[in-house]
């Protein structure tokens, strides 16, 4: 095969290949420098088609290396495409060892985690609304960068 063809194939190759990704949705929320409110939510919305599949949703966590704890908790609430709302999940997640290491990929300031946090069937076709906000005792939290909602198919 001759380069100036194999130049031409390589991309669209490789374009084929991420359409054919098992991700539904990938968003990320930037978080103010001078912290994250207790009152402030983050919306993150969704389009569903397919009311058959199982999916993974997961948190993207990215912190500070100074940020003052080793665990941070959420509200999480999911609003379904007919207005009806589901229970508030109350979840925690671990972001350091005891010790003091940090649990995810750490890059000398900032620590980025994916926390997987439920698998979820979309029960009817339409849009939906993952709304997030902190619930730890401090109403100002700090060292928080960005939150993200990641969403992918059980295979």
């Amino acid at each position: 095969m001759n380069k100036r063809l194999l130049l031409i194939l390589l991309p669209l190759l490789l374009f084929v290949a991420a359409c054919d990704s098992d991700e539904l949705y990938n968003e990320n929320h930037h978080i103010d420098e001078k912290g994250w409110h207790l009152d402030d939510k983050l919306v993150f919305n969704i389009d569903a088609e397919d009311t058959t599949q199982t999916y993974l949703c997961c948190l993207d966590i990215r912190n500070r290396n100074d940020y003052a704890f080793s665990n941070i908790y959420f509200y999480i609430s999911t609003i379904y495409p007919d207005g009806s709302v589901a229970v508030d999940t109350n979840i925690e997640f671990q972001l350091a060892e005891r010790d003091g290491r940090w649990l995810g990929k750490y890059n000398g300031r900032y620590v980025d985690g994916r926390y997987p946090f439920c698998y979820f069937h979309f029960p009817q076709k339409g849009s939906y609304q993952f709304i997030i906000q902190h619930a730890m005792r401090d109403t100002l939290l700090q060292g928080i960068k960005n939150i993200g909602l990641h969403i992918e198919k059980v295979k």
